[in-house]
């Protein structure tokens, strides 16, 4: 991975106003402040970090960066001309160790300080967080428009690579360790290397011919820092825990015991979604071809509530379905029937209707627009209580 060197040139503060000004219409100040000002990196750079947090966040940040080339691999796969394709090969090269003069690979030396600090990420398991982002970076990647992957990989993992590794390496010399367990961390912080700034000059080719996909570079840029936040925050809140035991966050009979007498106001860092419609994720893909219409999932930390947006094109209808959730809709725009058992409800904008669990429904558009709805169910609440939400897409013979 690499560093801008308008970057990593001015960390001696390690504030968001540092950052060079070649990024600043691109990394917004309030999603660096989120970084610089996170506790888990606070505690790791001032020395006040436990071994076993650091330990706890080098498995974490194993089970993200071991997938770094898959992420390379499949951005490339979105270029189809020559020049963009021979600028990223570069950082694909050196992260194989290609034309390296038999120097080790940038896995290889990561591996190797993992080694020394003692860290086995086979007894970490991925905390969910981390599952989450690897999978976003990686569904970003894959996207057809390159813009996707190249705001991920560049906004939210190569510009930032300083205010992540700084600390680290600093708890690491407060930990004693040497020259061969922070080799990694010094070459990304001291290197010259100009792989964001390659990335960037193509995020700006494309800024410059559609001024909107900048906007939804800058979107997705927000959208991986944050989830590289939430990941830190699960590092940070397994911190009491023992490790090799922090893959469940569950409680269970033998938990009684802690239940608080009281309640703590627990603010997560992610509490805006922006633009839900204008990015698709890959949850949305996959959710969008089960359900057989467009739909957008309201990404933020609800553990009670879901939230989704629905859209059915003119004479567009959902397959039949069933879960053993309840749903209310809201109607944003258009006119349409849902079926709900043996029911037919009428609806149009402005109305709410209710699905009850286990019902049989589907949802018809009947007009000559769109139709638009929100849909909110509880079925977090019952994944929560023990993964026993049902979800159940039926033939088509429910559907006549």
């Amino acid at each position: 991975m690499a560093i801008p060197q308008t970057l990593h040139a001015e960390q001696a503060t390690r504030t968001p106003a540092n950052v060079g000004a070649i990024w600043t219409k691109w990394l917004r100040q309030e999603d660096l402040s989120l970084l610089t000002e996170h506790p888990l990196l606070v505690a790791l750079e001032d020395g006040t970090a436990s071994l076993d947090v650091l330990k706890r966040l080098l498995a974490q940040h194993s089970h993200y960066s071991r997938h770094f080339t898959r992420y390379l691999c499949a951005l490339l796969g979105q270029f189809g001309d020559a020049r963009s394709i021979q600028a990223l090969l570069a950082n694909l090269r050196e992260e194989m160790g290609v034309d390296d003069h038999g120097h080790d690979t940038h896995a290889e030396m990561f591996q190797r300080s993992l080694r020394l600090v003692g860290v086995d990420p086979n007894r970490e398991p991925a905390l969910p967080a981390t599952a989450q982002l690897t999978s976003a970076m990686l569904a970003h990647c894959k996207s057809a428009d390159p813009m996707h992957g190249l705001a991920a990989m560049c906004l939210g993992a190569e510009a930032i690579v300083p205010l992540i590794y700084t600390p680290i390496l600093q708890s690491l010399r407060h930990f004693g360790f040497g020259h061969e367990a922070t080799e990694f961390f010094r070459l990304h912080i001291e290197e010259d290397e100009d792989h964001a700034l390659t990335m960037l000059r193509l995020m700006e080719e494309f800024a410059e011919d559609d001024p909107a996909r900048g906007e939804l570079g800058v979107t997705i840029g927000s959208e991986m820092i944050r989830r590289r936040v939430e990941m830190l925050d699960a590092v940070w809140a397994s911190t009491s825990a023992p490790l090799g035991a922090v893959e469940s966050r569950s409680h269970n009979s033998s938990d009684f015991w802690r239940v608080p007498s009281s309640l703590t106001a627990n603010v997560p860092n992610r509490l805006c979604h922006p633009n839900v419609m204008a990015v698709s994720s890959a949850a949305d893909n996959k959710f969008s071809g089960e359900r057989k219409h467009r739909v957008h999932i309201v990404d933020l930390p609800s553990h009670t509530i879901s939230m989704t947006i629905g859209h059915l094109e003119v004479g567009e209808a959902t397959g039949a379905h069933r879960h053993n959730y309840e749903t209310l809709i809201y109607v944003l725009q258009g006119i349409g029937s849902s079926v709900v058992g043996d029911r037919v409800v009428e609806w149009k904008a402005g109305d709410a209707f209710y699905i009850p669990p286990w019902a049989v429904h589907r949802h018809q558009n009947s007009a000559n627009e769109e139709c638009v709805y929100i849909a909110c169910e509880n079925a977090p609440l019952l994944q929560n209580l023990g993964g026993i939400a049902l979800r159940e897409e039926l033939s088509a013979l429910h559907e006549a």
